[in-house]
């Protein structure tokens, strides 16, 4: 039994919480882009995912308070040719460490390919955010790829590893699983 639930993030959500944890030092890896985030620009981008109908904001929250200790971001939606990006981000330190994460991703997935009807999900993320990547492959993702030094932090080249995830209705594991890199492959 999950510990998690997720439910769309409406404007009451987002709350100076939520806003703070985009500023905490453990997320230096979720803003790989060093967008400044407020409440208004977040409030913007959720608007404006629903209204497009290609963003959506799952909170995730905890079952036992019903605390929102995180976010799910699937989207920018490409309809065309039913693929998504979708980032899991656990804001609350006190749910740090906990298993939450893989557990989101699980229910994300099932969101995204059940309710969405995506065939493919995408993510990447910094070499050195080693507990993200392994927390998407125990759900079922794979690493696609690595971008050699995509990134600059502090001065000091990063890998981006590319991970993905196939709507499992359509494709067969075996299609999927040869030709990806393991784990080892990356970080050995």
């Amino acid at each position: 039994m999950k510990s998690v639930y997720l439910q769309l993030i409406n404007s009451l959500d987002i709350s100076d919480e939520y806003v703070g944890w985009h500023l905490e030092s453990h997320t230096s890896y979720y803003s790989a882009s060093n967008r400044i985030f407020t409440k208004e620009n977040i409030l913007e981008e959720l608007n404006n995912g629903i209204k497009n109908n290609n963003n959506f904001h799952y909170g995730i929250f905890y079952k036992d308070n019903k605390k929102l200790i995180g976010v799910i971001k699937l989207g920018i939606i490409n309809w065309n040719h039913k693929t998504s990006d979708m980032i899991v981000f656990i804001g609350d330190k006190d749910y740090l460490g906990m298993g939450l994460a893989i557990e989101a991703i699980e229910l994300g997935n099932e969101i995204a390919f059940k309710q969405h009807k995506l065939r493919k999900l995408y993510g990447g993320m910094y070499y050195n955010n080693v507990g993200s990547v392994k927390a998407y492959l125990r759900t079922g993702w794979v690493i696609e790829g690595v971008l050699k030094d995509q990134y600059l932090v502090n001065g000091e080249s990063q890998d981006r590893i590319l991970v993905a995830c196939f709507n499992p209705d359509l494709f067969n594991k075996n299609y999927y699983r040869n030709g990806v890199l393991s784990f080892e492959d990356v970080y050995n």
